[in-house]
């Protein structure tokens, strides 16, 4: 066979197999392109999105994924809002008060399934129940009470009976693990997550008490992930195949922590890689509950989160929750 011959050969060679993928509904075309706005500053609390990306889940699903931190000065609401970013990440009370501001986004998976809130204090104060809190100092995020943290510690005081002047509150300044408590400017620390500053306080040696927020029937996702509801309409089968390679990083991430909690540092090569390994096991029975697929949302949490919301004249009205969330893309 010429020269000529074996090049004619190869030519048609590719062409047969190019016809033949699209005439099997696989016809070649570009990866979608898209962009993920964090709600906070890289950590291994986005480690599925870090596995996906690393194991070539994103790939396979052929989506070319980027992730923008975030941090105080960033909403990833408006963010996803205008365009700027496709997915966004954001706690589930402020998805209800964006849709009474005709903002239409539609949460399509949570990385967490419980709530994670906790009132920290060292086991010598014997704060051991919402009641103990009477008569206490404790910090609080902001203030003015007004953060989505601080509102859920008062719903969990007033669903305790706990008069609300009976409590002192203090802005937190310092975050690193128990250091307010240790030095006695507060006695407990309200809206701490018990993946984080608990976990650094008790490496660091101090012996803690945690009150679950959802023990007392505050339950609201502190990390929802979400798009427009005109995203989702259009591209109902990217939305499907990027939710679905997500949890799979998560997936993978339960199973591998600590393998998985490295890969954080390829983000932030100044994070701590002993912490978030620590955070990543702590976070496993928060994402992983085992009563329902990783990623799955529950209508009884978003009745609490738009019962606490009204309570407190976030929103005026009730909105449908069902234009607010969705569990269609997620397999079961």
């Amino acid at each position: 066979m010429s020269k000529i011959s074996i090049h004619l050969f190869s030519l048609f060679a590719a062409l047969a197999l190019f016809i033949s993928a699209c005439a099997g509904g696989n016809p070649l075309r570009a990866s979608d392109k898209v962009v993920v706005q964090l709600s906070w500053f890289h950590s291994v609390e986005y480690a599925g999105f870090y596995t996906a990306l690393e194991k070539g889940y994103y790939a396979e699903e052929n989506i070319d994924v980027t992730l923008i931190a975030g941090g105080p000065e960033v909403d990833a609401l408006s963010e996803v809002d205008n365009g700027n970013a496709q997915f966004g990440i954001s706690t589930g009370d402020s998805l209800i008060i964006a849709r009474t501001k005709q903002q239409n986004l539609l949460a399509v998976a949570t990385l967490f399934r419980n709530n994670p809130l906790v009132v920290m204090s060292l086991v010598s104060g014997e704060i051991q129940k919402p009641e103990d809190l009477s008569g206490k100092t404790v910090g609080v995020i902001a203030p003015d009470l007004s953060t989505t943290w601080d509102v859920q510690f008062l719903a969990l005081l007033q669903r305790m009976g706990i008069e609300r002047e009976s409590v002192n509150f203090s802005a937190i300044e310092d975050y690193h693990g128990a250091n307010e408590i240790t030095s006695g400017k507060v006695d407990a620390m309200s809206g701490m997550f018990a993946t984080n500053e608990p976990i650094l306080a008790e490496m660091e040696g101090d012996e803690l008490n945690l009150i679950y927020y959802k023990d007392y029937g505050v339950d609201v996702y502190p990390n929802t992930l979400f798009v427009t509801e005109e995203f989702a309409q259009a591209n109902p089968d990217l939305v499907t195949r990027f939710v679905r390679a997500t949890l799979r990083g998560y997936q993978y991430a339960i199973e591998n922590p600590e393998e998985t909690a490295a890969l954080a540092l390829k983000y932030d090569e100044t994070l701590d890689l002993e912490f978030q390994q620590e955070v990543m096991k702590a976070q496993i029975p928060f994402i992983d509950t085992g009563d329902a697929p990783i990623g799955s949302m529950d209508e009884n949490v978003w009745n609490t989160t738009q019962e606490i919301l009204l309570e407190f004249g976030l929103i005026a009205t009730p909105v449908d929750l069902a234009t607010v969330y969705t569990n269609q893309f997620i397999a079961p």
